[in-house]
Order: structure tokens, then sequence, then C-alpha cells
């Protein structure tokens, strides 16, 4: 099953927001959002609180899985709109929402994919403009928050795509909540756009932490979730699509001589087979052309078997 249309899953899990930008309600005695969303699916992310009931003042903690500005975008504005939630990040991600470059640029990224997306800079008189994020509780790698009702959230440093992504994982449930450690799925998911965005070697290391989890359903920030059968064995499909993306990246460097015009065809690419709207082609460029560097830098551990 892959779902990506937001709805009520099941009695324990909500998938919120829109279908490119995700986030979740999981429900046990308190509550948590997992995910941050960008600011541009606030107004659907009201709408539906409000057209399913959500008690928001049961909704105890949010979680943020990495500090890319698509996932954090709408945060400023929920604990604007419910001073009472409790935001947990990793701390590195709770450093750089402290460092006023790292702001700025999530401010000039939020306000170009609100343009992009044709949505107004506020909502109900509430600005959406990026500011500084006030985390409450900041995780380390291991650490677990009791939910209640069964539903204990265990936290995994995944590293890779950002220094700073943590993953959230449900052990009694098998739940896997990877925020943008795990590639995306494509094409009716049986292919993944990498998400490698910082280190293939981090990325690599991190899938092999996940490798070991056992999975029934795996929900990512972006296009919805994956369950039964198609999440099974989704960590290992990922390392596999891993390093053949590495090698294509490779081939096309040396087949084309050239590292920018790779990064340039790899950021269209990826574009084209993800269809991100929000994602200014000048921002994927930038981030193929480290993917690209890396890929010709760095070597995985069996790549001279």
């Amino acid at each position: 099953m892959w779902l990506q249309k937001p709805g009520i899953v099941n009695d324990h899990l909500v998938l919120l927001g829109t279908r490119e930008n995700n986030i979740y309600l999981l429900k046990g005695d308190v509550d948590m959002l997992v995910g941050g969303g960008c600011q541009w699916i606030v107004r659907e992310l009201m709408q539906q609180i409000q057209t399913w009931k959500i008690d928001m003042q049961r909704v105890k903690y949010l979680f943020v899985g990495h500090s890319h500005f698509d996932h954090c975008g709408a945060v400023p504005f929920l604990q604007r709109r419910y001073p009472h939630l409790q935001v947990l990040a990793s701390r590195q991600a709770a450093k750089y929402f402290t460092m006023p470059k790292a702001v700025k640029n999530a401010r000039i990224f939020g306000r170009q994919a609100l343009q992009q997306m044709g949505a107004s800079n506020d909502f109900e008189g509430i600005s959406l403009d990026f500011d500084t994020i006030q985390v409450k509780r900041v995780l380390q790698d291991g650490d677990r928050v009791d939910l209640g009702q069964g539903m204990m959230a265990f936290f995994v440093e995944t590293p890779g795509h950002s220094r700073c992504a943590m993953t959230l994982y449900l052990k009694d449930q098998k739940w896997l909540f990877p925020s943008d450690a795990l590639s995306l799925p494509i094409n009716e998911g049986e292919q993944f756009a990498c998400t490698a965005s910082e280190s293939f070697v981090d990325y690599m290391n991190s899938l092999d932490r996940l490798d070991v989890l056992e999975v029934e359903l795996c929900a990512w920030e972006h296009y919805g979730l994956v369950a039964g059968d198609h999440a099974r064995r989704i960590v290992s499909r990922v390392k596999q699509s891993t390093r053949a993306y590495k090698q294509m990246l490779q081939t096309h460097v040396e087949q084309s001589g050239s590292v920018e015009a790779t990064a340039e065809w790899a950021a269209r690419e990826w574009l084209a087979q993800t269809r991100f709207k929000f994602i200014p082609f000048n921002v994927m460029h930038h981030i193929c052309r480290q993917m690209v560097q890396n890929a010709m830098n760095e070597r995985l551990t069996d790549e001279d078997q």
C-alpha cells in the first residue's frame, strides 16, 4: 500500500498536509506532530485540523526531523498559534535554529516557496515568515518519548541527507518516520529519488543502522507512506538504489567530462521525477553539485569488493 492522500490512516495515525509535503499526527494519551512542513501547507493543515476535529490541546510535542526549510517552515506559525507545543529536535538542528544565517536562508527559501505555490504570506493575521524556532527538548541518539497507549517513540541519529537529521521509530508498531534520511519513492514506489545530499558515506552508514529495524510502515514527509509488503524491505531497497545512483553520477561525469554538467543534468532529472514545484532549480542545482562531488570523492566500504 502506498498512501499519499491526507486523511485518517488508523486510530493512532493521521496523514496531514499535502501530497508533496506531509506532517503526521501520532495519537496516544498525548499526541505528537511529526514533521514541521513548509509554510505553504499551513492553510490546508489548519483546514484539516478543523475538518477532522483534531484537538490541538492534546498535541503536546512537535518533532522536527531536520532543519531544511521544507521540514520546519510551518513551525514558527504553529508555535505562535499553539504556544504549548514542545518542539523536539536534534542538537545540531537546535543549533541551526539559533544561527542568523541559517534562519535568514530558511526565511528566504520559505518566501520563495510561498510565491511559487501561489500562497499568501500570512494566515488569519499570523505571519508565515520563518523565525527562530524554540526547541524545548534537544534529542540525543537513543532518546525516547512515551505517548502512552503503547506508543513509544525512539529517536535515531541519521546524518547523510543533513548533519542534523534524526529518524523516529515506533518499535511496537514497527513504524518508521525517516523525514528525508531515506530516499523518496517515485514511479509508483518502484524507484527512489536519492536524498544523500551531504555525504554518501554518512547516508549509507545511517541506512545500515535503520536496516536492522523491523518496518511495517514507512512514512516520509514527501509523498506519504507505504505499508505492508512495500515497507518491509524498504531500507534495503534504498541502499541498493543509493549505490546505483552514486555509480550513475560517476559514469555521467566520466562520459561528460564535467562535474558541473552532471550536476545540472541531475538537478533537472531530480525535479522532473519528484515533480517538486516548491524547490527552485538553482537550489536543487546547488544540492546536486554537492552530491556529484561526493560521488566522485567518497568511497563506500563495499565498492572495492
